[in-house]
């Protein structure tokens, strides 16, 4: 809109129009001011038959005088022979403040315009964008200002949320994938169990529909702790609280019962050492980095938890001695549902969801999760701040 739009003036809902009536409205205020303060200046600047007037008058005759000018050469002084000295019309004044009143407010509003110009362009453009998560943006100004500006922020909220709608579509479509994989085993076992109903082994049958249940119990229960920990809410179940490694370290490892062929080992700080998180969650951490190993290794897998007293962290690590984790798929595996050729298949048992909820989880508690180099196995390395201790979030 190029015109001046009187009914938005008289009922502004843009910042466009609030502003040109607010200006028309300062200009007419400053009108009225400057006209009552000539109105003073030329009331005693010509009285008639004075002589005292005429005798000051050549005193004060530059001011005076410079003040009439003005009032003449702006039409606001008439002369009439009739009366003995000059006055101001009101109709002058009248029109004067309507003059400037117009003249401001149109000033306002084309000035406005074509600052404003460029916000609509880039609300439009936005509004499409981020309607279908194009990979398109705005376009960027080149005046460098604070509109400038804001269209960097806005591109930088539109690429966040194009990774935030990709990154939700896979995860849909490999969760998807994941879950229909063992229901369709389940469907197929029971298809074939009731074809032949005299010749099944329904012992066997039933055992292996419970195998395939409690793998989609556990796909399910990594998808909601997954979900819940990307809105940084683990569930009201996880209570943040001193927690002992050591004592966790201990108890994680008494508890599982690793396949014949595999020797767990600890390497262990004896005094305690503390931080301050999620029990349930933390030793998930040190469950999934276990199963992982157990899945892999050979021969042994060593734990070790020691205190970093310059970095103020504990540092829990294990080890296996499996065929190792490639360079190229160090930072692909702890993406979601990722398996790799060699060793991480559905027949193995993995749900591809443990180590990313490992590092979800060390990150949720200020930590890392990395992998070690090593010649041989793989090294995993979780770094938690030790209590007392917050470390700077970059």
């Amino acid at each position: 809109m190029t015109h001046l739009d009187l009914s938005r003036l008289l009922r502004p809902t843009t910042a466009r129009a609030q502003l040109t009536r607010r200006a028309a409205g300062i200009a007419a205020l400053g009108t009225v001011v400057a006209l009552g303060m000539a109105a003073v200046l030329t009331a005693g600047g010509a009285g008639p038959g004075d002589d005292k007037k005429d005798a000051g008058a050549s005193n004060q005759g530059g001011a005076d005088s410079r003040a009439l000018e003005l009032c003449r050469s702006l039409g606001l002084i008439r002369t009439d022979s009739t009366q003995p000295h000059s006055g101001v019309s009101g109709w002058m004044w009248l029109w004067a403040i309507v003059a400037v009143t117009v003249v401001a407010a149109g000033t306002c509003w084309f000035a406005l315009g074509s600052v404003l110009r460029p916000v609509e362009e880039a609300r439009s453009h936005f509004s499409l964008l981020a309607s279908d998560a194009s990979r398109h943006r705005v376009p960027l100004t080149r005046s460098g200002d604070e509109i400038t500006n804001l269209v960097r922020t806005m591109n930088s909220g539109l690429t966040r949320l194009q990774t935030t709608v990709e990154q939700q579509r896979r995860f849909v479509a490999d969760a998807s994938h994941e879950l229909r994989s063992p229901l369709a085993t389940l469907q197929a076992e029971l298809e074939i169990a009731l074809s032949r109903p005299d010749r099944a082994d329904w012992p066997d049958v039933v055992r292996a529909a419970l195998d395939d249940t409690r793998r989609l119990q556990h796909l399910t229960e990594d998808l909601l702790l997954l979900a819940r920990l990307d809105l940084d809410k683990p569930g009201g179940q996880h209570r943040m609280e001193k927690v002992d490694l050591t004592d966790l370290v201990r108890e994680e490892t008494a508890r599982r019962h690793p396949p014949a062929q595999v020797d767990i080992r600890l390497d262990i700080v004896p005094d305690p050492l503390v931080v301050k998180g999620h029990p349930a969650l933390l030793a998930r951490v040190l469950g999934n980095l276990l199963d992982n190993a157990e899945r892999h290794a050979s021969s042994s897998v060593t734990i070790r938890l020691s205190h970093d007293t310059e970095e103020r962290q504990a540092v829990l690590e294990v080890v296996d001695d499996g065929p190792g984790i490639p360079p190229a798929d160090r930072a692909r595996v702890f993406e979601r549902f990722t398996r790799l050729d060699t060793a991480r298949t559905r027949h193995t048992g993995g749900t591809g969801l443990g180590l990313a909820i490992a590092r979800r989880v060390t990150t949720l508690h200020r930590g890392t999760l990395t992998i070690t180099p090593t010649p041989h196995g793989a090294h995993f390395t979780a770094r938690l701040p030790t209590h007392g201790h917050t470390p700077t979030i970059p």
